[in-house]
């Protein structure tokens, strides 16, 4: 029932013209889906192998040069969460967007992490995470991030909450 104003940028391609006419179906504003006119839309293929999903984020795509919004929606209230992936980092022109969001000064930033090798890098991901308020990550996660348990990494960061999931086992909410 929220009005999310999605940042991201897609592909002047097939995909990219169903990702915008899914979000029409769904109500959603347009105005920050960017269009490249040279990448394509984001892809990522998924294989099963010893029974656990594998993935290849295709690169180069639109999603890696996502540029940070001019100007804010006229008449909005200013953004009261940020939710962003940590994928956004394998980029530059899109960590910079991210950066640019997330110094506009959003009042809740929360960071869904997803370490997909080779796309990662423990200082910079570990750096994304001292600016955030909420963390999503999985146990496998935390380990390579952090050595220690979940609330010492919460604490740590000073963060008011962790979500840390566990495949079948379920998911821990920390504060």
């Amino acid at each position: 029932g929220e009005d999310p104003y999605l940042v991201s940028r897609v592909g002047d391609d097939e995909d990219g013209a169903a990702v915008r006419a899914a979000m029409r179906a769904w109500g959603m504003d347009e105005a920050g889906l960017q269009t490249d006119p040279r990448l394509p839309t984001g892809r990522v293929q998924v294989t099963i192998e010893a029974g656990e999903p594998a993935y290849d984020i295709v690169c180069p795509a639109a999603w890696d040069a996502i540029e940070a919004p001019t100007r804010e929606r006229s008449g909005s209230p200013p953004c009261a969460l940020l939710y962003h992936g940590s994928l956004a980092l394998r980029s530059g022109p899109s960590r910079r967007a991210c950066q640019s969001l997330r110094e506009a000064g959003p009042g809740t930033v929360f960071v869904d992490v997803n370490l997909r090798p080779p796309w990662w890098d423990r200082e910079r991901v570990l750096e994304l995470l001292r600016g955030a308020h909420w963390v999503k990550l999985n146990q496998d996660e935390l380990e390579r991030l952090d050595r220690g348990d979940g609330r010492a990494f919460l604490r740590s960061l000073g963060l008011r909450g962790l979500l840390l999931t566990n495949g079948s086992h379920g998911a821990r909410l920390l504060t």
